[in-house]
């Protein structure tokens, strides 16, 4: 049985990676938000140009910690997730100690994506991250036991 782990520092570059995709999301919903909030003060919001710089700095500060909580907090995750390789299949296991295993003869679709190994089989499914230490290691064990 072999396992697989991410780095610190592959973990902290997954997920600002993840991070960074969420950045137009944010964005859209603060605007929306000061647009919303605007509307039901009648217009006092963008009215007043103080308003609206103290209001987006205050955003801008709020959405940064949030994402660096998030950076920090991510990584830890991310480095306790644990995945092995066995004679029979493959196993992840989570920081909240739920396990979650294939055998390779029930594996239904086995696909190598930009994210990482996708693997499926009838009611499960696990996602083998391209981030993790070794992945083309893993990748190579998993596509040859599946052949």
């Amino acid at each position: 049985m072999k396992e697989y782990r991410f780095s610190e520092e592959n973990a902290k570059k997954t997920i600002k990676s993840q991070t960074i995709s969420r950045v137009p999301m944010i964005l859209i919903a603060v605007i929306g938000g000061l647009y919303i909030a605007n509307n039901q003060n009648g217009g006092a919001i963008f009215g007043n140009s103080l308003v609206l710089i103290l209001t987006l700095s205050i955003s801008a500060v709020a959405v940064t910690i949030g994402f660096l909580i998030g950076i920090k907090n991510g990584t830890k995750i991310l480095m306790q997730n644990i995945y092995r390789i066995t004679d029979t299949g493959i196993e992840r296991t989570t920081p909240s100690g739920k396990s979650l295993s294939i055998d390779f003869d029930k594996i239904d679709m086995c696909k190598s994506m930009k994210k990482g190994l996708f693997v499926k089989a009838q009611n499960q499914k696990i996602l083998i991250p391209s981030g993790l230490d070794n992945y083309n290691d893993i990748l190579n064990q998993v596509l040859e036991k599946v052949k």
